[in-house]
């Protein structure tokens, strides 16, 4: 009797770890099968623009400066690994959350708001849909 248990208890420990790592292989295939698709580059280069314009239009405090250097380096930093083939998912966050403050801190238009605000849907896009045939809209 207590062999048909240990065979029992043995199956399904193997299938239980043929099951994990198919599962770990998987993530770790996945996170390896970025290629640079130069369609990835479009929200960051309009993001990046669009930052620029309303920079320049608006004098602004030292703090509130600071928000834009710093959201404009880490798209720059994002854009610049992308190009190599590596997609920094961290970079691409520190990005988001410094577009956010932006706009949640700093005074601004009506239309500039709602522009960054566009700009920042299209980046959480691209950061969550870059496997899967993300297109930029515009």
């Amino acid at each position: 009797m207590q062999r048909i248990s240990r065979k029992v208890a043995r199956r399904e420990f193997l299938s239980s770890a043929m099951l994990l790592s198919v599962t770990v292989g998987a993530g770790a295939i996945r996170a390896q099968v970025y290629r640079y698709n130069p369609e990835h580059r479009r929200p960051i280069d309009a993001t990046i623009h669009h930052l620029q314009e309303i920079a320049a239009r608006n004098t602004y405090s030292g703090r509130e400066q600071k928000r834009y250097d710093h959201a404009l380096t880490h798209l720059s930093q994002f854009a610049e690994r992308l190009h190599n083939g590596y997609f920094d998912k961290g970079k691409l966050d520190d990005a988001i959350g410094n577009v956010r403050s932006i706009i949640d801190n700093n005074p601004m238009d009506d239309r500039a708001r709602a522009t960054l605000n566009r700009d920042l849907a299209e980046l959480r896009h691209l950061r969550s849909d870059y496997l899967y045939g993300y297109r930029y809209p515009y």
